[in-house]
């Protein structure tokens, strides 16, 4: 039968890519790393891995067992903080997923209030403008725009949000400002290239009720914090959330376009996690401080 330890050393070695690089990560023996792989083939009665002089792959099978070790590990791994916790202070690892742009706008400003009121919490903050899957990615909360369609995520409101287009004068004054949303097809418009993204959908409310609109560009990006100084520089017509640019608007770095034809559809940021992390201290004690935070602001 097979122990625990011997799915930690297979679920290690495959994020690792070969024995040697999971024996260094676990600190054991490389020869032991492989026969406890050995072992585990063994007693389950299958191949788990192709191995090769020079390159490590799994099997077919070896890929679904891969991705429900991960699950059980890290079900384990917060049955025994949620233990741990249910006494004490929150504390721990909190992996938190969100785009880069909300992080240097908003988030990374509250986090030395956040950790002073909890010190024994650890932030893993992973910036991304993908929509990440949060289940298989080992995220414990991610930060995002719009509905979840998902049902076993829970969200909570942060902040009240709509998407607005936007240009930087200097972009103006050489191209002039779009009318309608017809006009911008014969303007430079700046495209977010993410992975699962709707944040590409130009959308807009008129006499012919609401519609989406195709826009085209000289510059794409997958960064939304590119995307933001590109529209800034001057570059071309953005489409950006509208608490990130309100700033920059009231200054005149940028200029509010097309306000009269803006899809109202609720596209609020919220706070996303699995239905079974809701109990863990860490991650309530986080969402909450968001809330109470952005409800300030």
């Amino acid at each position: 039968m097979c122990q625990l330890q011997d799915l930690e050393v297979f679920v290690q070695v495959v994020k690792n890519g070969s024995f040697a690089a999971a024996a260094a990560k676990l600190q054991l023996n490389p020869s032991g790393v492989s026969r406890r792989i050995s072992n585990l083939e063994e007693s389950i009665g299958v191949r788990l891995l192709n191995r090769t002089t020079r390159s490590l792959s799994l099997t077919e099978v070896g890929s679904r067992y891969f991705h429900r070790c991960t699950s059980i590990l890290a079900d384990i791994e917060e049955a025994n903080s949620e233990a741990k916790q249910h006494s004490e202070e929150p504390q721990g690892a909190l992996v938190v997923s969100c785009s880069t742009y909300f992080a240097h706008q908003h988030a990374i400003a509250l986090l030395p209030d956040l950790l002073e009121r909890y010190p024994r919490l650890r932030l893993k903050l992973m910036l991304t403008d993908d929509v990440v899957d949060i289940v298989n990615e080992g995220i414990d909360v991610a930060i995002r725009v719009g509905e979840i369609a998902d049902s076993s995520l829970i969200s909570r409101r942060l902040i009240a949000n709509r998407r607005i287009v936007c240009a930087a004068p200097r972009y103006i004054e050489r191209h002039g400002a779009p009318s309608t949303p017809d006009d911008l097809a014969h303007h430079n418009c700046l495209k977010l290239n993410a992975r699962k993204t709707t944040l590409n959908q130009w959308r807009f409310k008129d006499s012919l009720g609401i519609r989406e609109i195709g826009v085209r560009g000289n510059f794409e990006v997958n960064s939304g914090e590119a995307l933001y100084e590109a529209i800034l520089a001057g570059l071309g017509i953005g489409r950006v959330t509208a608490p990130l640019a309100n700033k920059d608007i009231q200054s005149g770095r940028l200029i509010h376009l097309l306000q009269e034809y803006e899809d109202d559809r609720d596209l609020s940021i919220y706070a996303v996690f699995p239905s079974n992390r809701y109990l863990l201290p860490k991650l309530r004690v986080f969402v909450d401080f968001l809330v109470e935070s952005f409800s300030q602001e």
